[in-house]
């Protein structure tokens, strides 16, 4: 989001859109600033490197957190995640995905839909 990704720390300023995600939640601001999409938050907790090396291993597969508004988008995003050889794990609606946005409990975690309901609270 804006012109400077928000991993980007040190001497230069943080842009104002990654203080809002920071406190609102990354899929509420996102939103914001696209307004009309219908946006899903997906594949964003960890490193391409990790999705790259995990595709479809054998079970348990990877889980991949999803969140968002719209049900059909959602049911969409779900699927592309299973075919991308990961199991989804729907965490809730947009101001839900800052649980697994970096800094909470569901970031990075490269585990199993079962260990990540459980570190998210979710049922199983």
């Amino acid at each position: 989001m804006g012109r400077r990704h928000c991993a980007e720390t040190g001497s230069r300023k943080r842009t104002d859109c990654c203080t809002l995600g920071e406190q609102e939640g990354v899929g509420v601001v996102s939103q914001k600033y696209l307004a009309g999409a219908r946006l899903v938050r997906a594949f964003n907790t960890m490193s391409y490197v990790i999705f790259a090396r995990e595709a479809h291993r054998p079970d348990p597969k990877l889980a991949v957190p999803i969140a968002g508004d719209d049900t059909h988008a959602v049911q969409v995003a779900a699927g592309l995640v299973r075919d991308a050889g990961f199991d989804p794990v729907l965490v809730g609606k947009l101001a839900d995905a800052r649980r697994f946005q970096r800094g909470g409990p569901g970031y990075g975690q490269p585990v199993s839909a079962a260990e990540l309901k459980q570190k998210l609270s979710l049922a199983p």
